[in-house]
């Protein structure tokens, strides 16, 4: 349908706007107490007042392959390229808390991602790489967080970097693999959100810089969900984690607020994504001051990492996707992000060629040097559209919260296949769209070419990364005490059943060379594994 012959506007996410906004819309705002300055309370505007004046947002790329030692050189090759932080794709063999052994899983070693069993994987993967000067993002699934933060965190001690100093982040969402993707392997929930909780946790208190969860609204808005769901979903998933910590009385709000940590999506709806952004900093601290009486600054600030999405990418006509991602790229600068990946424009047919990771590199060099966007704090602030937007995102969302709290909150949701629903739902109705014309895609459903108008490269992982990394597993195995490894393992089922936190005992245990699948194979014997409710998402 032209855009002269509708009858309605719609944004992305199906909210109804008008043709034009004026005054009249944003009365209702309190310039101080609902807007207020960038750096001041309630942060819509930005957590610091002088924003990227003051620094840059970190260029991280999601990087990871085959062997560590290939994903070794894709790192060395983006720093040496401009990026400023890295962020570690593991397979999902890695993601599911198996080691490389495990003929159940052989297919998938080293695809999608790199392998990483034990402590001397992460040795590899970051050889020769400054980890004291730039931030590392371990994106890892609930499950295996524990113990690959650990590795992480045993690698940089044997550096001789103090951990009180070290930043990065670890992803530790509980919904990653309970919702977003079928994770054979998981615990249920209700244990899974303890082991989250504990490295929240264990963090506060021995890494003070480091923030060991990232909750991923990214990963729900890919499964199809729309901007005011991503963000309703991602405070339940927030609340359901600081009720965990809170009803152990062992650390009070302020003192694990300030480590939390939130990863977002840019999606294609340009001025939508950035009033998103804004009312997620507004939301975050209304719950923290209000419901939960948070009275550090920082536990009331909302730092994000923003992706680009990959649900956007298109594999028909791939270099338009250098457009939409630049675009999406340019709605997170606006919006006030901390840090940003974009996605490669081949993404949508192959990993990441070195093609591919160094055009998304420049495309957000070239938004940082050279567009004007990093002069001004929220420079599209004041805007009546944008602020009324930024209000109706707002609503929407803790509509959607109130109703995920009516099902009895986060993990009952899960539990019950009620998210699932939302989202089968959701990718339906966009799907419907796209094929009946409604939501336009450029190349896929309009504008279309019968040939494939240029040749793009294609990478493909090396298919000897399983019999590497199972060589490797044999020959740790071989070298190590295990009869010490064996000892921390049972250690670690007993604090586990006493209700301690796991934290110390996993970061002995993969100091001793323990490796990922027998620490997760603990929790698995003790709780079982847990299978998405797929007869009740119908």
């Amino acid at each position: 349908m032209d855009a002269q012959n509708k009858k309605a506007f719609f944004t992305g996410s199906g909210i109804p706007v008008k043709e034009v906004y004026t005054a009249e819309d944003a009365k209702s705002l309190n310039l101080e107490k609902d807007i207020g300055l960038p750096g001041q309370e309630p942060y819509l505007r930005g957590i610091y007042s002088s924003m990227y004046r003051q620094k840059l947002w970190t260029i991280r790329q999601f990087t990871g392959f085959g062997t560590p030692a290939e994903t070794n050189a894709r790192f060395k090759y983006e720093y040496e390229q401009g990026a400023t932080g890295f962020s570690i794709a593991f397979d999902s063999v890695t993601e599911n808390g198996f080691n490389p052994d495990n003929p159940e899983v052989a297919y998938d070693v080293g695809t999608g991602g790199v392998n990483v069993c034990t402590l001397k994987d992460m040795e590899e993967m970051f050889f020769d790489l400054p980890i004291d000067k730039l931030t590392t993002a371990v994106i890892a699934s609930p499950f295996p967080a524990c113990p690959l933060s650990a590795m992480y965190f045993a690698l940089a001690e044997k550096r001789g970097i103090n951990l009180q100093m070290l930043d990065g982040t670890t992803q530790n969402d509980l919904l990653l693999f309970t919702v977003c993707c079928n994770s054979p392997g998981t615990i249920p929930p209700r244990h899974l959100i303890r082991l989250c909780v504990d490295l929240v946790e264990w963090c506060a208190q021995n890494t003070p810089k480091w923030h060991p969860v990232s909750f991923a609204s990214y990963n729900y808005r890919e499964n199809g969900l729309n901007a005011y769901q991503e963000l309703g979903l991602l405070f339940a998933n927030a609340i359901a984690y600081i009720e965990e910590e809170l009803k152990r009385n062992r650390l009070k709000i302020d003192d694990f607020a300030p480590v939390l940590s939130f990863h977002l999506a840019a999606h294609n709806d340009f001025l939508e994504e950035i009033a998103k952004f804004r009312a997620a900093r507004r939301m975050w601290h209304k719950l923290a001051r209000e419901r939960y009486g948070a009275q550090n600054p920082k536990s009331l600030m909302l730092r994000f990492h923003v992706q680009t999405s990959g649900s956007t990418l298109t594999y028909q006509q791939p270099l338009n996707n250098l457009i939409r991602v630049a675009y999406q790229v340019l709605a997170a600068a606006l919006g006030g992000a901390q840090s940003v990946h974009a996605n490669s424009y081949d993404e949508g047919i192959c990993l990441p060629t070195e093609q591919g990771i160094l055009l998304s590199l420049r495309t957000q060099q070239v938004a940082q040097h050279e567009t004007g966007v990093t002069n001004v704090a929220d420079p599209l602030g004041g805007a009546y559209y944008l602020e009324w937007l930024t209000n109706e995102v707002e609503k929407h969302s803790w509509d959607y919260l109130k109703k995920i709290e009516d099902e009895g909150g986060l993990v009952k949701a899960v539990e019950s296949g009620w998210v699932h629903r939302e989202a089968v739902v959701a990718m339906n109705e966009y799907q419907k769209q796209i094929q009946n014309g409604m939501r336009k895609v450029v190349g896929a459903n309009c504008f279309e070419s019968e040939e494939e108008p240029h040749q793009v490269p294609l990478f493909r992982p090396n298919k000897e990364a399983l019999q590497i990394q199972k060589a490797k597993l044999a020959q740790i195995k071989n070298e190590r005490d295990n009869e010490v490894v064996s000892q921390i393992l049972q250690e670690l089922r007993q604090v586990t059943e006493k209700g301690g936190n796991v934290m110390p005992v996993v970061l002995r245990a993969v100091k001793a060379y323990a490796s990922l699948g027998e620490i997760c194979d603990v929790w698995r014997e003790m709780y079982g594994t847990w299978e998405i409710p797929f007869g009740k998402i119908a």
